[in-house]
């Protein structure tokens, strides 16, 4: 009776710890704020690591809806066709999307517009129609990543005229651009002060980088292959 009675109350005790230690987890989870369930066509509020791959053929895979966020590509892959977005961004600030990771066969890779402070860091870029294409954005930051087979820009810092979201400021360097019609275009009157150094182009269609904006700062890029000049103005 007393061995039946204490494998009774020690069945009880675990049941308890077990219990506890679920809700533990679980507290933890949320604290982190971390989500680690994708779909296609995500809505992102909160930190997101991938855990899948993501094939969308259609749309944006994932849109983020929240300033603050960073989203871990965790070394898989976002892939789709010529009408899909790897990720969105509008009008938020202190986004960082980072690698490892890849995003490949898209329409666009990163489409930002009207966001402060975005980073994207450490992606390969394979097979897209544009890399990261900003629209009156400031403060960006696109460094350490690979794009080879874009059919139009590796990347894009774009000033939309008539805008009240001016574009300034951003550092684009670093990054590896081959095998593309165009490596790095920053455009508009009303963009500048843009900083484009330590980038390296190889078997580029047309332009290494096309530099219509006032102000910006070209340094230490290296040009292999060209097609028509390293720079245009």
């Amino acid at each position: 009776m007393l061995a039946i009675a204490l494998g009774a109350h020690l069945g009880t005790s675990m049941k308890r710890i077990s219990m506890k230690s679920g809700i533990v987890m679980a507290a933890l989870f949320a604290v982190s704020g971390l989500a680690t369930a994708q779909s296609c066509g995500q809505i992102v509020e909160s930190d997101l690591r991938l855990d899948r791959d993501l094939h969308c053929p259609d749309g944006t895979a994932l849109l983020l809806a929240r300033s603050g966020v960073t989203i871990e590509l965790n070394g898989h892959t976002i892939s789709g066709d010529a009408d899909s977005t790897a990720i969105n961004v509008t009008a938020l600030r202190d986004v960082r999307i980072v690698g490892p990771g890849r995003i490949q066969g898209v329409g666009t890779g990163v489409e930002g517009t009207r966001v402060l402070g975005l980073i994207v860091t450490n992606l390969e870029f394979v097979d897209v129609g544009n890399g990261v294409r900003l629209y009156n954005s400031s403060e960006a930051e696109i460094a350490w990543n690979s794009f080879d087979g874009v059919l139009g820009h590796a990347i894009a810092a774009l000033a939309l005229p008539y805008s009240v979201v001016p574009a300034y400021g951003n550092s684009i360097h670093d990054n590896s651009i081959s095998n593309s019609e165009y490596g790095v275009l920053v455009s508009g009157e009303e963009g500048g002060d843009a900083v484009v150094a330590g980038n390296a182009f190889e078997a580029i269609g047309t332009f290494g980088i096309i530099d219509a904006a006032p102000y910006n700062r070209l340094e230490n890029n290296r040009y292999g292959y060209i097609g028509v000049a390293n720079v245009a103005r």
